[in-house]
């Protein structure tokens, strides 16, 4: 079935990889014992207070030197073992890309490393399989392929011969030969890993105890002047009002603040981790609880990211043996039906042999299989656009008028449906043609799918209203799908509430910052818009926390006061 190619050379490979290097995410390493222990006494209060500890060492206050130097080293080892567990788990869960991949070279299919997969490789695609790099189809027989973890939709995308294919997507359905355009950091995942490599700013609490400490400093620099001057004044010496003063100082400093902080966030990371929440850094715990909004995926964080029968409309025993028969398991959707058919109907499928099949098909919108009947006839099966297979029926204009009602009911709830339609047909017919699905239809009925919401997601929402924190759902997905979701979340969204992502890129930036005050539903936004409106919701004074799944959502989960990757 694959196109006859030969594919690179060993030698070829060889000096492609050597040249452009192996296919690898750009990530940094987790850093060293002595540089994470460091870290901790990076903090302005952290400063304030080994000078404290230092000017008292030199005055001779020996036991006030000891306990300064004890607060901040509790502090240290406290922050370093928390943040060493959390960075060890976080490193290891970093696994997108899988081991090994088949391609074909010196004509041959053959499994390598993925890592070393190189520029003009040809890589063989079956279902399941995870594209390695991005690349060019040169073959594709009936392939979906699952880009929800770049675009945040829902639903497989059909591919074409000459069609693009990304790093990271997963191949839902059918079979394909890519060719290798680039590989690791040069591809559209690696460009999103980039972009995440970069420094990260200070989170809130940070920048707090940052204007605490100079507060303090000014504070207690001016007081402990104030006191040596007048005591000068006064006639006191100026070895006891320089130890007087220096007291005065030290005393003046919460050194038991600092401890008191470390072991109340490692106390909450302790607690968010018994509920399965991995925190990176200490910090991020207390920021956690400052939050004044949630920017949230739709696809995969509200909902589960897969589609699944919610409904059907007609003779459920009629559709579930028509999804059973006329069925090739080359898409997500009609996998979905066939399982659903299953529950319904038990060793079904052996009574009527299939005699013949035309394949979906994007132009004439229908799938269609001819099967062994009964002993009077055959029966063709048409499977496709519920419009198309309607206008082609023989219901009356009424009936049809009502069918189409149902049709444009579901489709406004963001539903995807399939219509099944049936010709019976003589027993000498064993072959079918396209003018078998024109007319004299025999209407069957609808199936409904959806993509599920999440269990709890309903009473986590109500929570964070509660709290007084805004909600803002910024999807990949169409903004009816969305809207309908949200409707059932309990989080119904006004036309005058929703922005696309069309109309977002012509906003200029101040623009934007005045539209995230009233919009709830960001729709069909790429990437690089999610970001924009993280930004834009800071730049209003907002703590930001932005909750995702897939990498498309990286770089705002980057870019936000707390990124929250949320898993099965």
């Amino acid at each position: 079935m694959f196109p006859n190619k030969n594919g690179l050379s060993g030698e070829e490979a060889a000096e492609r990889l050597k040249k452009y290097g192996l296919n690898l995410l750009p990530e940094k390493s987790p850093p060293s014992q002595l540089a994470l222990f460091i870290t901790q006494l990076k903090s302005p209060l952290v400063y304030v207070l080994l000078f404290a500890a230092l000017v008292t060492l030199v005055i001779g206050h020996f036991s006030d030197s000891f306990i300064i130097f004890l607060a901040v080293f509790i502090n240290t080892i406290l922050g370093f073992i928390q943040e060493k567990r959390a960075g060890d788990a976080l490193f290891a869960l970093k696994h997108y890309v899988s081991d090994k991949t088949t391609v074909i070279r010196d004509g041959k299919r053959i499994s390598i490393d993925t890592t070393t997969i190189v520029m003009g490789d040809l890589v063989v695609l079956n279902q399941g399989v995870r594209v390695p790099a991005d690349g060019k189809l040169i073959f594709a027989n009936r392939l979906y392929i699952d880009e929800s973890v770049l675009t945040g939709e829902s639903m497989s995308v059909s591919k074409d011969n000459n069609d693009k294919v990304f790093m990271g997507t997963t191949v839902s359905a059918g079979q394909g030969l890519m060719q290798v355009k680039t590989t690791g950091a040069a591809t559209k995942f690696g460009k999103i890993a980039s972009e995440v490599q970069r420094s990260e700013e200070d989170t809130p609490l940070q920048k707090q105890l940052k204007t605490f400490s100079k507060k303090l400093v000014l504070v207690v620099s001016a007081l402990t002047i104030f006191v040596f001057t007048i005591g000068l004044l006064r006639g006191e010496g100026l070895i006891e009002m320089f130890t007087t003063s220096v007291a005065l100082a030290v005393s003046s400093i919460p050194e038991g603040l600092l401890v008191s902080l470390t072991v109340i966030l490692a106390i909450g990371m302790q607690k968010l981790l018994k509920r399965q929440g991995l925190v990176r850094r200490l910090s991020s715990a207390e920021t956690l609880g400052g939050v004044t909004v949630i920017c949230v995926d739709k696809t995969g964080t509200l909902t589960q990211g897969k589609m699944e029968v919610v409904d059907y409309v007609g003779d459920k025993e009629e559709i579930a043996k028509q999804v059973l028969l006329a069925n090739d398991l080359d898409d997500p959707l009609v996998i979905a039906a066939f399982e659903w058919g299953g529950t319904v109907i038990k060793d079904f499928v052996q009574e009527h042999p299939r005699l013949d099949s035309i394949p979906f098909s994007p132009k004439e919108r229908y799938f269609m299989s001819l099967h062994r009947w009964s002993s009077d006839n055959n029966i063709t099966f048409i499977n496709g656009a519920p419009d198309v297979l309607l206008e082609r029926s023989i219901l009356s204009e009424s009936e049809k008028r009502e069918v189409s009602k149902t049709i444009n009911k579901l489709s406004s709830q963001g539903r995807r449906l399939i219509g099944l339609a049936r010709k019976k047909v003589q027993l000498n017919k064993k072959t079918l043609e396209e003018a078998d699905a024109k007319s004299d239809l025999e209407w069957v009925g609808l199936l409904v799918f959806s993509d599920p919401v999440r269990l709890g997601v309903t009473e986590a929402l109500r929570q964070a209203r509660d709290a007084g924190i805004k909600v803002i759902v910024i999807t990949g997905d169409y903004p009816n799908t969305s809207q309908f979701v949200l409707s059932e979340i309990g989080m119904p969204v006004s036309k005058d509430e929703i922005i696309t992502g069309s109309q977002l890129e012509k906003m200029i930036k101040e623009e934007l910052e005045q539209k995230v005050k009233t919009v709830r539903l960001f729709a069909r936004t790429t990437p690089d818009q999610k970001l924009k409106i993280v930004e834009a919701l800071k730049k209003n004074g907002e703590i930001v926390a932005m909750m995702g799944d897939g990498v498309n959502d990286a770089p705002a989960l980057h870019q936000a006061d707390i990124g929250i990757v949320v898993e099965e």
